[in-house]
């Protein structure tokens, strides 16, 4: 059961060593010698050579016993089989002959086109084959060229609610693909070798978080009605990817993915710890944020995916930081009491980039605990919108 992409050598040594055990070397080495043929059988236990051996093969004084163990020898065609008692219908001589006809690679027409075989199914207790002729090739009408106008872009806002929040989002461009073709509606199509829909999210959101406020563009072939798209695009979605607005926008405009500046999230958080001494005295979630507001500089090493390690101010990135809700200042002892005391939503306005630079819930996470001194873990995520800029939008 070794994956081949992960070890080839190991899962080679595997089947080998599984090979050896079951004493079935001698039978793989002449398959992969191109040795073996099924119809030779053997004689005497001394191995004979397939009908594509060399001639001087067939001389007994070139025979040499190979496999000597009665275990080892090829198993012969007319023993009798467990599911002989069956009656298929299908002589078993045909089938022999049919193998023969199957190693040297000759074409046997289909019966229901091209007549009867003789395989012995037809007849009076299972019927005649009724030959039908094959159906019209269709013209080839040349290879199928996409249409790539683009005559209207429409922007839609829409949510990932529930259960959605645990599609990717590669399965979110599935899914509006499928339901634009379900709804008729006039996608245009890129070019190149692959072309595909002109659907363009704004921003990926990461697997397991809710929003409220997505954006992605569609680009049409013909012109709709904003009302009749974001009716027929609804129809075709689940209930949990409400479409909330439906706008449109010149074709040639820049993208929601060029125009995307900043997200606002709305996160829940909450104090992690297992030792009382980790637990500070006084759990006050505002003082926290306060001092992440008043901060110039928090910075945050952070490995690229080559490997080199950068600093980030996350203070720069960072817009606006609000407590929505929370506990009143609580102390120590009301931490074992109440175990919800400890937790707070907070809201917060980032940078939002294509170009890798955003400001994500974990790099808050990061600044509140500089801030508290303490290890806080975010409970939910949901992003409730993202802000374009507004010079371009």
């Amino acid at each position: 059961m070794d994956a081949w992409w992960e070890s080839l050598d190991r899962a080679f040594a595997a089947w080998t060593q599984a090979i050896a055990e079951s004493e079935l070397t001698w039978k793989y080495r002449q398959v992969e010698n191109g040795e073996w043929n099924v119809m030779g059988g053997t004689t005497d236990g001394l191995s004979v050579p397939s009908l594509q051996s060399d001639p001087e093969h067939l001389d007994p004084e070139h025979l040499e016993p190979e496999h000597p163990e009665p275990e080892h020898q090829i198993p012969n065609l007319d023993a009798p089989l467990p599911w002989d008692h069956l009656d298929t219908g299908i002589d078993k001589q045909w089938l022999k002959a049919d193998l023969q006809r199957a190693l040297e690679a000759a074409i046997v027409p289909d019966c229901s086109f091209e007549g009867c075989s003789h395989c012995g199914v037809c007849g009076v207790d299972f019927g005649h084959n009724i030959v039908v002729p094959p159906l019209p090739i269709p013209k080839f009408e040349g290879q199928f060229i996409p249409n790539q106008a683009r005559v209207q872009r429409l922007r839609v806002w829409f949510g990932k609610m529930g259960d959605m929040a645990l599609i990717s989002h590669l399965d979110l461009i599935r899914l509006f693909d499928r339901a634009i073709r379900r709804a008729a509606i006039p996608i245009a199509f890129t070019g190149g070798f692959h072309p595909g829909p002109r659907i363009a999210p704004a921003s990926a959101l990461p697997l397991g978080i809710t929003s409220s406020g997505e954006i992605v563009d569609f680009d049409l072939v013909q012109m709709m009605d904003t009302a009749d798209f974001g009716r027929q695009l609804s129809a075709q979605l689940p209930a949990e990817i409400p479409v909330y607005r439906v706008e449109s926008i010149e074709p040639n405009s820049a993208s929601a993915t060029q125009l995307i500046d900043r997200a606002e999230y709305r996160i829940s958080m909450g104090v992690l710890s297992n030792l009382p001494s980790e637990i500070p005295a006084v759990i006050d979630w505002r003082t926290w944020v306060n001092q992440v507001l008043a901060a110039s500089e928090i910075w945050m090493e952070q490995t690229t995916k080559s490997g080199q390690v950068r600093q980030l101010n996350l203070r720069d990135r960072l817009f606006e930081l609000e407590l929505v809700e929370s506990s009143t200042q609580v102390s120590r002892q009301a931490h074992y009491d109440d175990l919800t005391s400890d937790t707070a939503i907070l809201r917060f306005v980032g940078v939002c980039h294509n170009d890798g630079n955003f400001l994500r819930p974990e790099h808050l996470a990061y600044m509140m605990q500089q801030a508290s001194g303490c290890e806080l873990q975010l409970l939910k995520i949901h992003r409730q919108q993202l802000l374009l800029t507004p010079n371009l939008a």
